[in-house]
C-alpha cells in the first residue's frame, strides 16, 4: 500500500509568515498552480483514493489534484492542520512579543505545550493517527492514495512512522504542494520520500506554517 501526501498550496499568510492553524484561509493563485503541477505529476499513479482535510486551502488543493486523477476527494476533518488557538494569525515575532512566558513554555516543551486556547503537537499527531488508520483499514494491500493535508499534519504522522520524537518536529519541512510518501511493506510502515518538489521547478517559495 502506498500512501503519497500532499501538503497543500501557498496562501497568502504563508507569504507573510502567519500562522493559520484552521483558519479558512484560501489559496493564492501561486498555490493554484503548485496544486495543478502536483495534479499533473500525479496523473498516472493509479491512486483509487483522494483524501483531504476539509479546511479550504487544504480542500481546493485536492479538488484541483482530483480533477486530473478522476477521483473526487472524501473529507477527513482529523486531517486539519492543529488548531494554534490565540497563535492564529501572528507571526513567529509577534508571538514571543505578546506571549513571552507562554513561548518560553513552548521552547522548553515544544511537544506538550499547548497553544493559548488551542492543541498541543502531541494532540494534533494523535488526531492525523487516527485519520491514518481509517484510511488503512479502507484499502488493500498494493493500492495507492493521495491525501492532502498540512505541513504540521503530515510531520506528525511521520515522526511516529519513523519512531522520531516529536520534539524534534520543528527539524522536519515540507514545502508547500510537496509530495511525500509512506510505503508499507512486510516490516511495516516506511518513509520512501520527502519534500519531493521536482515538479515545482520555479514555484517553490519559502513561507511559514
Amino acid at each position: 500500500m502506498r500512501l503519497i501526501f500532499v501538503r497543500h498550496g501557498e496562501t497568502p499568510w504563508n507569504r507573510t509568515l502567519q500562522y493559520q492553524g484552521q483558519a479558512p484561509i484560501p489559496l493564492n493563485e501561486h498555490g493554484r498552480e503548485q496544486a495543478r503541477r502536483v495534479g499533473q505529476r500525479l496523473a498516472r499513479s493509479g491512486a483509487v483514493a483522494l483524501y483531504s482535510s476539509d479546511l479550504p486551502r487544504a480542500w481546493e488543493t485536492a479538488e484541483i489534484i482530483g480533477e486530473y486523477v478522476h477521483l473526487h476527494p472524501i473529507a477527513m476533518p482529523d486531517l486539519r492542520e492543529i488548531d494554534v488557538g490565540l497563535w492564529q494569525g501572528l507571526t513567529p515575532t509577534e508571538l514571543y512579543q505578546r506571549f513571552p512566558e507562554h513561548m518560553r513554555e513552548y521552547d522548553r516543551d515544544p511537544a506538550h505545550t499547548v497553544r493559548l486556547g488551542g492543541e498541543s503537537y502531541a494532540q494534533l499527531q494523535a488526531r492525523v493517527l487516527r485519520a491514518f488508520t481509517q484510511i488503512e483499514a479502507a484499502h488493500r494491500t498494493g493500492e495507492t492514495i493521495i491525501v492532502v493535508s498540512h505541513g504540521g499534519s503530515i510531520r506528525a504522522l511521520f515522526c511516529h512512522i519513523i519512531g522520531l520524537d516529536l520534539v524534534n518536529f520543528g527539524k522536519l519541512w515540507l514545502d508547500n504542494g510537496s509530495l511525500s510518501e509512506i510505503v508499507r511493506g512486510r516490516s511495516g510502515w516506511r518513509l520512501l520520500r520527502m519534500n519531493d518538489v521536482a515538479h515545482l521547478e520555479d514555484l517553490v517559495v519559502e513561507g511559514g506554517e
